[in-house]
């Protein structure tokens, strides 16, 4: 200040990020939560994302968490303990005084039980809305729930050949990370991975057979929260996080690919259906109905941009008054950010449902067979819900020699 007493006094000290965001974000979160429970219809959860109990189950702390998919934690599962629910799995045995007996016997092996539960959860006797409030207030993600329900709905799967696991070592009496052989029955063969250079020259030889209820996630919290802090959304990688089924078992599922479906390493993806388990999308023949629906938009709707772009028509087609028409190409119809179409109005010529010009598709040429017409003579649109209702089907498609093209559902 001496050499430069131009520049005024000094600025005071900034707070630490620790001391300024954390009280405000808390804040938000709070208000978000109260504003949560107050814009939802029920007061109850559905479903416990620990035990699979179903019934009217209590909002708490946990419940605008949009990763545990408006599941919460019953009340049966809030008098226990996370170190007792992993215990239950872990042993195959539902009843707690199962548990206690089995604990009482295997003296020796609390050091197995407590290495298995810091893997899943620390802290392993009390649930995250139990911490400490400054411990909460440092978790301004809510991270602390994460890893529990993603081991809630992975011993939930059912285990395959290549997937990579965890197991607790009764030799090296920690756990180890491998990779699934065999699954025979209620066991699984498993190979571990070589920890030093002379395991690696010793290739596939670390081998055991292992119950599958002993197996664990192969990422514990801590390496699973350095991970989803390199990834965008601050959440697991879509090609191992827990997803909603849309198909009829409803289940979170984690993300296995489907034999029929090779487009992108992830959950089963209809762009017309949603989010499908292996099993749904199998079940349901997703792959068949997206087919069909892609084949009906191609040969009935706008497959290349039509050249008019978008005009208003006067009296046309016996609609009297001023009629918007425009292109329902994947490119017009795609609810990218600024798409024009995104402002346009219309209403479903079979149901009267309304939506913008992305929330459906013209059909010109389904009463040809898909071939040309005047275009002031077929141009009519409906609603997403009604080309899905005759497309989005199993069927098959019936090529006549004039080159029409007919859709016959099965």
């Amino acid at each position: 200040m001496d050499e430069f007493p131009t520049l005024g006094e000094p600025n005071p000290p900034k707070k630490s990020l620790q001391e300024k965001s954390v009280p405000v974000i808390v804040a938000k979160k709070d208000s978000r939560y109260r504003e949560y429970l107050e814009e939802t219809d029920t007061k109850f959860h559905k479903e416990c994302f620990i035990c699979g109990l179903k019934g009217d189950i209590p909002k708490g702390e946990w419940s605008y968490h949009v990763f545990l998919h408006n599941k919460g934690l019953c009340e049966g599962c809030c008098s226990s303990t996370p170190r007792m629910e992993i215990l239950k799995r872990y042993i195959y045995e539902t009843k707690q005084e199962k548990c206690h007996q089995w604990m009482e016997s295997h003296g020796g092996s609390m050091h197995e039980l407590n290495v298995v539960c810091e893997w899943i959860i620390r802290g392993a006797h009390l649930w995250p809305h139990e911490y400490k409030d400054d411990v909460k207030q440092a978790d301004i993600f809510h991270e602390r729930w994460e890893s529990i329900h993603y081991w809630s709905i992975w011993v939930r799967e059912e285990r395959f050949s290549g997937e990579k696991v965890a197991w607790f070592s009764e030799r090296q009496k920690k756990i180890v990370v491998g990779t699934v052989n065999k699954v025979k029955g209620d066991r699984c063969q498993v190979y571990r991975d070589p920890e030093t250079e002379d395991e690696k020259k010793l290739g596939n030889f670390f081998q055991k057979d292992i119950k599958t209820c002993r197996l664990l996630p192969p990422l514990s919290q801590e390496d699973a929260l350095k991970l989803m802090r390199k990834t965008p959304g601050m959440r697991r990688p879509i090609e191992v996080s827990p997803f909603q089924c849309c198909g009829p078992c409803g289940r979170v599922r984690i993300s296995l690919r489907s034999k029929h479906d090779h487009t992108w390493s992830g959950p089963n993806k209809s762009p017309y259906g949603g989010l499908y388990c292996k099993d749904c999308y199998d079940s349901e023949e997703i792959h068949e109905k997206d087919c069909n629906m892609q084949r009906a938009r191609q040969y009935y709707s706008d497959r290349e941009h039509r050249g008019f772009g978008g005009v208003y028509v006067d009296n046309w087609s016996g609609k009297p008054g001023r009629t918007f028409r425009t292109c329902s190409c994947p490119s017009c119809s795609c609810p990218s950010p600024g798409n024009p179409h995104l402002e346009q109005k219309y209403v479903c010529e079979d149901c009267g449902k309304k939506g913008n010009g992305c929330e459906g598709w013209f059909d010109r040429r389904s009463g040809t067979g898909g071939l040309l017409s005047p275009w002031d003579k077929e141009d009519h649109w409906f609603c997403r819900d009604c080309w899905c209702r005759d497309y989005w089907v199993k069927g098959k498609w019936i090529h006549k020699p004039s080159g029409s093209v007919w859709f016959k559902p099965s």
